[in-house]
């Protein structure tokens, strides 16, 4: 099924980002999911190195995101700074904190999340990080 935008307003898709955001830092995996568009796109940049790489489609493809993150990494910090809306799309801009499970490294990065609504749910999330600080936190 193909996602559209459709008619929306920057107010309603940064409220619907937000309440996404709130309900990850409150690891509230079913309000997270309820927000969700069936046919969600989720995406990071692929590293054979980190664990949670590549693309998920679909509620399953993001529960699995979900589940391979639990497993192998610990958010130490996670802070969102700033949201920007245009449309149908959010920036969102902040930087975290991880420890990589496998080796116990800790790394620090900058973050880009580009968040896209179409039909009052999220239908693709892609996240720009330091994959390269990533990488060398889960080698060996």
């Amino acid at each position: 099924m193909a996602i559209h935008p459709g008619d929306v307003t920057a107010a309603g898709t940064l409220a619907l980002v937000q309440s996404a955001y709130r309900a990850f830092a409150a690891r509230d995996i079913d309000a997270l999911f309820g927000l969700l568009h069936e046919d969600v796109i989720w995406g990071e940049a692929p590293n054979p190195l980190i664990p949670s790489a590549g693309m998920r489609f679909g509620v399953e493809g993001v529960m699995e995101w979900l589940r391979i993150g639990k497993e192998t990494e610990t958010i130490l910090a996670f802070e969102p700074v700033r949201f920007l809306a245009d449309g149908d799309t959010v920036v969102v801009i902040g930087w975290t904190t991880i420890e990589a499970r496998p080796t116990g490294k800790v790394y620090d990065t900058d973050f880009v999340h580009v968040v896209t609504v179409a039909g009052g749910r999220i239908a693709r999330f892609q996240e720009f990080f330091d994959t390269w600080a990533a990488a060398e936190a889960f080698r060996s």
